[in-house]
């Protein structure tokens, strides 16, 4: 073509030019689209299902706390930039309805979550979300008849860890605060449907992590504050930048660890594969340490003092002080008061507890370190470090049986024992194990043996004998 041809296109009037460059717009359209496709950044869609169960009827037991978690995990996780589905107080309709609705948000996702507070049951080592107005009563059933009822009355876990597995995200969450005491644990003969309270393990899919707020066939307290102690915990994590999906939880678990004196660990079964992702973003500062921070208060050593502490109520930072000081200045009795304040801290608050709380699992870890620094505080073959280790086995057996941990507590008591062979009050709290796991004969035989006349102490001989009454 010449240049007057040229001239004449650039000079031809719009209405020519029309056809022309509407004939280019689906070529330019493809191109923008393949060009968005390679260079733009890739959108990595977050999405979480967040449901917390407070209300529960009577024969359940209502939570303080789980609704309070709820609407932390997800206000915390909005910010992270996930899209939550969020639900209080549901049903078992309206569970399967969220969790269906939470199914469809799943294919391409980088992340999914679940989180639950609120009750939950192992039945036949499955493990089951409670929800409102269940109507499912454990009495009197066989272990048949249980597993129906609670595949018709309540919500398998391991069902919504396979949807989200099926989904494609990923990367897959489930994190379940659901290890909380009820009675529903408990049949009409006072045994934990699967021989103990709390959840059972749980194996995950590839590519999925399950988060328990204590260990299995553990129970998780409810808590005094305004969130429970591991959600409390798991938030200050997912809040933190440059930590891995891993470390939040590690992270968790210690903190959880040390601000229960070993009273509760949380538990996670991973099978994730793949980039470690980062929640909260990658830190440009320093590698983050997993250790957590030590306390910053002073350590105290004064023996006066640490005696002080322990009256007060303070019996962490009693602990800590004892363990410096029987680490500079070796055994001696200066350590006697200590651990006597210590002892008499816990048996005050486990007189006042009827279930379980952070004050039941502090005296728990307390009786733990008393028994752990015994050896190093007084001189071997101390005749006052018996009597001291037997107190110490026996409250710690009394507020094991207040987390719902019969198995742990026995063994306890059967340590306490031969240490006072006499102790009428070891004899009955290891009868109550024994009834706790539906020992029936064990149980009456230590009852009895506290009921006896030989025992001086009539507290314990009034409580046994209240035991074999009922026990008729």
């Amino acid at each position: 073509m010449g240049d007057g041809g040229k001239q004449d296109f650039r000079r031809a009037p719009l209405r020519n030019m029309a056809p022309l460059t509407f004939r280019f717009l689906p070529a330019l359209a493809l191109c923008l689209a393949l060009s968005a496709a390679w260079g733009a950044p890739e959108t990595k869609l977050r999405t979480a299902l967040v449901i917390g169960n407070a209300h529960y009827e009577q024969g359940v037991g209502a939570l303080h706390n789980t609704d309070n978690d709820a609407k932390a995990v997800a206000q915390t996780l909005r910010r992270l930039g996930f899209s939550v589905i969020e639900r209080h107080d549901v049903t078992r309709d309206q569970l399967i309805r969220a969790v269906g609705d939470f199914r469809k948000t799943l294919s391409g996702a980088e992340v999914s979550l679940l989180y639950y507070a609120g009750h939950g049951i192992s039945v036949s080592g499955s493990n089951y979300l409670i929800p409102l107005k269940s109507g499912f009563h454990p009495d009197a059933s066989d272990e048949v008849a249980l597993r129906m009822m609670a595949e018709t009355h309540l919500f398998n876990a391991e069902q919504a860890v396979a949807e989200m597995s099926a989904a494609g995200a990923r990367c897959n969450l489930v994190i379940l605060d659901a290890c909380r005491n009820t009675p529903l644990n408990r049949t009409g003969r006072t045994r934990s449907v699967t021989g103990h309270a709390g959840l059972s393990e749980m194996t995950p899919p590839a590519g999925s992590l399950i988060a328990f707020a204590t260990d299995a066939g553990q129970v998780a307290f409810d808590g005094d504050g305004s969130n429970g102690l591991y959600t409390e915990e798991l938030l200050k994590n997912l809040r933190t930048p440059g930590l891995t999906i891993e470390q939040v939880f590690k992270r968790t678990r210690a903190g959880v660890l040390a601000r229960s004196q070993g009273g509760q660990i949380p538990a996670e079964y991973s099978r994730l594969v793949g980039d470690d992702i980062y929640l909260a973003g990658q830190s440009a500062t320093a590698p983050v340490v997993t250790k957590p921070p030590e306390p910053t208060d002073e350590i105290v050593t004064d023996p006066a003092k640490l005696t002080k502490l322990a009256a007060d109520g303070d019996c962490p930072k009693c602990i800590r002080g004892l363990e410096s000081l029987a680490a500079s200045r070796g055994p001696g009795d200066y350590a006697v008061p200590v651990f006597e304040a210590l002892l008499e801290q816990v048996k005050d608050d486990l007189k006042q507890a009827t279930a379980p709380s952070p004050k039941v699992v502090i005296a728990a870890g307390t009786c733990a370190a008393v028994s752990r620094l015994l050896p190093d505080c007084l001189p071997q073959g101390d005749a006052r470090a018996n009597a001291l280790a037997a107190k110490a086995h026996n409250r710690r057996g009394d507020a094991l049986l207040l987390l719902g941990r019969p198995e742990e507590a026995l063994k306890e008591f059967d340590s306490a024992l031969p240490l006072a062979p006499t102790d009428a009050y070891v004899l009955f709290n290891r009868g109550r194990a024994h009834l706790a796991l539906d020992q029936r004969e064990e149980a009456k035989a230590d009852f009895t043996a506290a009921a006896s006349d030989k025992s001086d102490q009539p507290g314990a001989k009034r409580l046994a004998r209240q035991a074999l009454a009922e026990m008729k």
